[in-house]
């Protein structure tokens, strides 16, 4: 008697197929000593994701790979919560302040 063998291997997930694409998230800061990004890519979580300064320029860049969609997103500036003033978009949120909307096309 032959015992039936399962295959325990998953299927790929149809989101592994869609291809992403490389964000740069820039601001431009004379005063700021650390800068977040937050938004709907990292559940608006605070301090996950410092941005990078360039040296002795005052700007500050974050990169990350997203997938085709919109996101909205704002920059914490020394514990400040702020809009990006360079945006294409901005929108008013819950808070009565205003998010910046990046798209992420296919």
């Amino acid at each position: 008697m032959s015992k039936a063998v399962k295959d325990t291997k998953r299927p790929a997930s149809p989101l592994a197929a869609i291809p992403k694409r490389e964000v740069a998230f820039v601001l431009s800061s004379r005063e700021a000593e650390e800068v977040y990004l937050c938004g709907d890519f990292n559940e608006w979580s605070p301090g996950s994701l410092p941005m990078i300064r360039h040296g002795g320029d005052n700007w500050w860049e974050k990169r990350l790979v997203l997938a085709p969609g919109r996101y909205e997103y704002k920059f914490i500036v020394n514990g400040v919560w702020i809009h990006n003033p360079d945006a294409a978009e901005n929108v008013p949120n819950i808070h009565g302040s205003l998010n910046s909307v990046v798209e992420v096309r296919p």
